[in-house]
């Protein structure tokens, strides 16, 4: 489990940082279209039509790696007051939410990326065709479904295994060298 978390840990890096250069030369590309609409009247052509499609890919290929570092907004008041196998619960419990969430997002992805295949879409001015995008926005986002497997799976191995006990009134969570089982 530890050596595919890292596989999913470096690839979701990897993804994310291809998304965030995606989106710089995006940025770059808005910036030089204002520019040369200020100072010379003459607009890039199609900037619109490329940060449409651009960016459903530059999203979906951030969420991986948001869900593999666990940066989703959390709250963990019960679990800190009702002790750390509680916190476990419902650990697992939001990153089931979070799986099926996903999974669903991922799963409706392919419908309408098939709709926007066969109906031959296409961007308003560089005529290129849009369902290339959306099919690697939704790889993208199937990838995060199981991002988001491995995290249940990890949530379920750290739910079974045993808490070490510092004291009588004090059980904490194993560490992260201490191997659970």
């Amino acid at each position: 489990m530890d050596r595919l978390s890292e596989i999913i840990r470096r690839s979701t890096h990897w993804l994310s940082l291809v998304g965030f250069v995606g989106l710089f030369l995006l940025a770059i590309m808005s910036t030089l279209d204002a520019l040369m609409r200020s100072f010379f009247s003459a607009p890039i052509h199609g900037v619109n039509d490329v940060s449409a499609v651009v960016m459903a890919v530059v999203i979906a290929s951030c969420i991986p790696a948001n869900l593999s570092g666990r940066k989703n907004i959390t709250v963990e008041v019960l679990g800190a007051a009702f002790g750390p196998r509680v916190d476990r619960v419902l650990r697992l419990f939001a990153s089931i939410v979070v799986l099926v969430f996903v999974s669903l997002m991922a799963w409706e992805f392919v419908p309408y990326t098939k709709v926007i295949f066969e109906s031959g879409r296409q961007t308003w001015v560089l005529a290129w065709p849009i369902w290339p995008w959306w099919s690697v926005a939704t790889v993208f986002l199937a990838f995060a479904a199981l991002v988001q497997a491995v995290n249940v799976a990890r949530d379920i191995r750290s739910l079974l295994s045993p808490l070490r006990v510092v004291d009588e009134t004090t059980a904490i969570e194993p560490t992260a060298t201490e191997e659970p089982f």
